[in-house]
């Protein structure tokens, strides 16, 4: 059993992939698209100033989780102590606010047939991110690398 614990031990395959989703890719595509997203509503600012609001509160939680996942993703690398706890704070934080952001629109007072022509797309994206969110959860609960490589600062 010691055998496979030190076989199994450190940031390797599917574990080494998370911290490079949460330390590279997640930011850089958050990064990505709020740059896509403020230049394609931006000459829609004075017309619709409510969408500015949207983009502002979209913009500053997505910064936000930004630096939460280089957090996680590098803590998980460094097999720091609660790695594996902030991982799973920051997957359940990104779960939380795409379902958040279907309703943004809607707070921030956008018209209905503005909110229909973003809503559905809105929804598929936050489902998508809350089945991302959910898998590397289940792996860091269940994974016996993980298991091996943080023990007891699970």
């Amino acid at each position: 059993m010691d055998e496979i614990n030190l076989q199994l031990k450190g940031v390797k395959g599917w574990l080494l992939l998370m911290c490079i989703s949460l330390t590279i890719l997640d930011p850089s595509s958050i990064f990505l698209n709020l740059i896509i997203i403020t230049n394609l509503t931006k000459p829609f600012f004075n017309k619709h100033p409510e969408l500015l609001k949207m983009v502002l509160i979209n913009g500053i939680c997505s910064i936000g989780l930004a630096v939460f996942s280089v957090y996680a993703g590098l803590s998980l690398w460094k097999i720091l102590p609660n790695a594996v706890t902030t991982a799973k704070k920051y997957l359940l934080a990104i779960s939380l606010y795409s379902i958040f952001s279907i309703f943004i629109p809607t707070l921030v007072g956008l018209q209905a047939e503005t909110i229909k022509g973003i809503s559905g797309n809105n929804v598929l994206n936050s489902l998508l991110t809350v089945l991302y969110a959910s898998a590397w959860y289940l792996y860091l609960k269940k994974s016996r690398r993980v298991m091996a490589t943080y023990g007891s600062n699970l």
